[in-house]
């Protein structure tokens, strides 16, 4: 009888007192800590967007509209295609708008044609120098004639694609320019012919100070048109042979950390904090990592309601973890009693 109660005794003691190490476990989804990408849409926008794969958030959605009928051109950045990493600030694209590139070339040409009044107007010309401002029409006239028969034959050839479209497009350029000496040597002209008037210097100076803002402007536009690496990280390079409405031009991954997406049964996110020992296992490896937060929302998977685990995987240098694989891992919880870890087996076993 005594030898009954002492064995009671021990199995009771051991039942409360003994502590066992519980751990949840899951398979998990590998994650880079951030992710940029440009794509493009099918009605022709350029799409910028970088999400924060920790926080669960996007960090930036910016869309690069045109202008119907404009004429844009994309040049990828090929020295990409030869390396494996982009850093922050590298160039991944350069956009031309024709359309931007014509204004900036107009508000150009219209600025040096106020900066050469006023010159005029500032030096106030002697009247010999009448006939050579004359001249100086005449000849500009000539130039613009010859320019426009010169544009009106590379047009004509440029419809039969006989002629490039950097070509064509110079030519169009060099008949502004033409026509914009026409007119500089014109004013300069009707300057010399009337002299210089006070009011007309301040109505110059004023144009001038505008354009010069629009222009600035204009090339703040143009170069914010080009694409910019915002995040230091490996070109991830993957085949989608799904049609989307969005196809994809590259993709960087902030591999300075990685992070692993578990899902666990709902029942068991009470026993999960951040900070926990984690351990991901790939093959006959062995990888330490740790709790980074848990989502605060149920999703349904293989019609089960399961919440998802973010942990964490800072040095994995020499892992041979990647992103999407898929691999195995243990949340380390804290012991708990032999009674404890019972009732958790059994739910463990009752939800399975």
């Amino acid at each position: 009888m005594g030898a009954s109660l002492v064995l009671l005794a021990v199995v009771v003691l051991v039942f409360f007192l003994v502590e066992l190490p519980y751990s949840v476990r899951g398979k998990g989804v590998v994650s880079p800590m951030r992710e940029w990408g440009l794509y493009t849409a099918t009605d022709g926008t350029l799409i910028n967007r970088l999400q924060d794969n920790a926080s669960g958030s996007l960090r930036e959605y910016r869309v690069l509209e045109f202008q119907r009928g404009d004429v844009v051109s994309f040049y990828f950045n090929d020295r990409l295609e030869k390396n494996n990493m982009v850093s922050r600030g590298d160039t991944i694209a350069w956009v031309i708008s024709n359309d931007l590139r014509m204004r900036l070339v107009e508000k150009t040409g219209e600025l040096a044609y106020q900066e050469s009044l006023l010159q005029v107007y500032l030096t106030g010309e002697k009247p010999e120098a009448v006939q050579m401002a004359l001249d100086e029409v005449e000849l500009a006239r000539q130039e613009l004639n010859t320019q426009k028969r010169l544009t009106e034959r590379i047009t004509h050839l440029y419809g039969q694609d006989l002629v490039s479209r950097q070509e064509y497009e110079l030519a169009v350029n060099d008949l502004e320019v033409k026509r914009y000496a026409l007119e500089i040597a014109l004013s300069n002209y009707e300057a010399i012919v009337a002299g210089e008037k006070e009011e007309e210097i301040g109505a110059v100076r004023a144009r001038i100070e505008a354009l010069e803002q629009q222009l600035k402007q204009l090339h703040s536009h143009n170069e914010e048109m080009n694409i910019l690496a915002p995040i230091t990280g490996n070109i991830l390079r993957q085949r989608d042979m799904e049609t989307r409405d969005q196809q994809e031009v590259i993709r960087v991954a902030d591999l300075s950390s990685l992070l692993v997406f578990v899902p666990v049964d709902t029942h068991e996110t009470i026993y999960i904090n951040p900070g926990q020992e984690v351990f991901i296992t790939l093959g006959n490896r062995r990888i330490k990592a740790s709790v980074h937060s848990v989502d605060n929302s149920v999703q349904i998977i293989n019609n089960r309601p399961k919440v998802f685990v973010s942990v964490v995987v800072d040095n994995h240098s020499d892992t041979g973890l990647i992103p999407n694989m898929v691999v195995d891992a243990r949340i380390i919880t804290q012991t708990v009693s032999l009674k404890e870890y019972l009732l958790r087996m059994s739910k463990v076993a009752y939800h399975n």
